[in-house]
Formats: C-alpha cells, sequence, structure tokens
C-alpha cells in the first residue's frame, strides 16, 4: 500500500533539508502528530547520516524509526517506523521524503509512506488505512510547508502544544 502527497515550498532545497534530515530529531518542533521527538544514535545507519533514527511520541504511542536512506546530494530522507501499537498485520512501514529544487528558489517536496501488510488484510485494509493516515500525511506536509516558509509552527501544530501541555498540568 502506498500513500503519495506533494507539495511547493516556499524555500530551497537546502532549507527544507535541514529541517527534514539535519534537524531529523526535531520533528516535534513542527508536526502536530509527533509530541516529542529524541535521535536515537545506536544501531545501523547510512553513512552520512548524522544520527541512526528517532524515537516519537504519538497519539498512537512511540514509534521507533530507523534511517534507511541519507543522500544529502541527492536530496532523500527515508526511514522505518515500527510502534508498540502498530496493527499485527503492518508488516513494514517506510516514509521517503525527496526534494527538488524549483524556479524562484522554490522546494518540491514528495512523500511516499509504504506499509506492506500481511495476507489476507492487504486485500480489505488499504482503504481504511489510506484515509486515516492519508490524513496524517497531509497534515504533515502542510506543516513542514508553514514552517519552513515561516520558521514558526504551523496553528495545528501550536495548538497541539498547548492541548498537551494543559494535559499535563
Amino acid at each position: 500500500m502506498n500513500i503519495k502527497r506533494r507539495i511547493s515550498i516556499e524555500a530551497t532545497p537546502e532549507a527544507v533539508w535541514r529541517i527534514l534530515a539535519e534537524q531529523y530529531e526535531h520533528v516535534d518542533r513542527w508536526a502536530s502528530s509527533v509530541a516529542h521527538a529524541t535521535a536515537r544514535m545506536g544501531g545501523p545507519k547510512p553513512d552520512a547520516a548524522p544520527i541512526a533514527g528517532r524515537v516519537c511520541e504519538t497519539e498512537l504511542g512511540p514509534f521507533s524509526e530507523s534511517i534507511v536512506e541519507y543522500d544529502e546530494e541527492r536530496k532523500v530522507l527515508a526511514y522505518q517506523a515500527r510502534g508498540e501499537k502498530m496493527p499485527f498485520f503492518v508488516k513494514d512501514l517506510q516514509n521517503r521524503w525527496s526534494l527538488h529544487s524549483a524556479a524562484g528558489d522554490r522546494t518540491e517536496v514528495g512523500m511516499l509512506m509504504t506499509a506492506k501488510l500481511q495476507f489476507p488484510f492487504n486485500l480489505f485494509m488499504p482503504p481504511l488505512m489510506k484515509l486515516q493516515m492519508g490524513r496524517i500525511l497531509s497534515f504533515a506536509v502542510e506543516e513542514l510547508k508553514h514552517y519552513a516558509e515561516t520558521g514558526e509552527p504551523h496553528p495545528r501544530k501550536a495548538r497541539a502544544a498547548l492541548q498537551a501541555g494543559r494535559a499535563a498540568a
């Protein structure tokens, strides 16, 4: 099962790469689906990657992500995600970001999430998963765009952070 998203960002590929890749462990600064993130140093990693991955606290529980592709020259970053509460029939979940230079110091951003589902779930779950995950991924690209263009979190992220603060109090 694949879910694709594309968006044009009014920032250079280098600026967007800095947010996505060089500051990979700080996804919680801009993504509303991530309440908190920390770097994961141990484990295998691509040579150029600064860290092996990250651990993200989400509404669906913690997710451990491992960087599987990191190419600064081509501006490609891919990671594999595993979560304690991920359904048993999801055998592999990966997300791949690619950045391409566009006219006027813009960046065309592509995101491809790939999930391998166990039979027979691969026959009937994709529409439901695309609905739920598609919404989260659409939010993520919108929030990245807002953060890259303004330097500020998207209002949705600001609301999520405020609600998390209230819940902790």
